[in-house]
């Protein structure tokens, strides 16, 4: 490879890093944290900051379209949890309260100020939901891309068996099964991973109530989700037929979804009929017809409200 080839690639990829944003590294507790940033030109006072909160386990590579739309008009900030992708192990357990802060005292390092607007996949719920708990005032709006169901109380994951037909005993033997594979992975698998496994499990003994203790607030709320059905090949067989649990399921979480939206002036739920779970790779043009929607419904709300109190 010749010298000028080498310096052609070199400023190709420089260019493919801009166009989706500039990752960099902040340091908390003495560890990095790899997070990313685009659109910082447009950081203004009382515009929304648009920040993305991962699924379990997983990076901010997934919501490289968003970004790379959103960065053209508003502040993005994106972030990778500790111990995944580059960020470093911080040896902390990634509770809600924990993660929550980190996040608030990342973006104001970064010169982000409220109000957040915060989009969130699968696991990446419970912390955007917390932090709403936590931090109202700071809130924007909440976009939820096919959530993780934090409005699950302790037993509620019984129902989808109970409405397919199954014993209780049937039930009980499948919940000691799963039992006993999450007692394998948490043994074995991969940390940064069962780190999140273990939150999760504590989350779902206290019925979610760190998630939920305050309500949500009244600004732009979505729920987006998915209804893609696939059957892998390498699944073992059960006494249920599987696709019919998921849209049982399905229908009983949107149920429970409504019901959160009911009491909001600017609450809406879409459904993704051929998206599989992440919708951001399946479906980007929901989820960016999602965030202009509650941009622009925070924008009325916020026209409103400074009529309001100049009358």
């Amino acid at each position: 490879m010749t010298t000028k080839t080498l310096l052609t690639l070199c400023v190709l990829l420089f260019s493919v890093s801009i166009s989706f944003g500039q990752e960099d590294f902040l340091t908390l507790n003495g560890k990095k944290v790899e997070v990313l940033t685009a659109g910082l030109e447009n950081n203004q006072v009382d515009k929304p900051v648009i920040v993305f909160e991962n699924g379990r386990g997983s990076t901010f590579d997934s919501w490289e379209n968003i970004i790379a739309e959103f960065s053209k008009e508003s502040a993005v900030f994106a972030y990778n949890r500790p111990r995944i992708g580059n960020s470093e192990d911080d040896n902390r357990p990634p509770r809600m309260k924990y993660i929550v802060d980190n996040l608030r005292e990342m973006l104001l390092m970064k010169g982000l100020k409220p109000p957040y607007l915060l989009v969130a996949h699968s696991f990446g719920a419970c912390y955007i939901r917390s932090f709403a708990s936590y931090y109202p005032e700071e809130i924007a709006g909440l976009i939820f891309v096919d959530p993780h169901d934090f409005t699950k109380k302790k037993g509620f994951g019984r129902f989808p068996y109970q409405e397919i037909g199954l014993t209780e005993h049937q039930i009980d033997s499948i919940f000691a099964t799963y039992a006993m594979y999450s007692k394998q992975f948490l043994a074995n698998g991969p940390k940064h991973h069962v780190e999140e496994v273990k939150i999760q499990k504590e989350l779902g003994n206290s019925g979610h109530a760190e998630c939920t203790h305050n309500p949500l607030p009244d600004v732009p709320v979505h729920i987006l989700l998915a209804g893609g059905f696939t059957l892998y090949p390498d699944e073992t067989p059960t006494v249920y037929d599987r696709e019919e649990m998921f849209r049982i399921d399905s229908n009983i979480k949107m149920k429970r979804w409504l019901k959160l939206l009911y009491t909001l002036k600017y609450g809406k739920f879409f459904y993704s009929s051929n998206s599989g779970h992440a919708i951001q790779e399946d479906d980007p043009g929901l989820v960016i017809s999602s965030i202009k929607m509650a941009l622009k419904d925070f924008s009325k709300m916020k026209k409103k409200s400074t009529a309001n109190n100049g009358a």
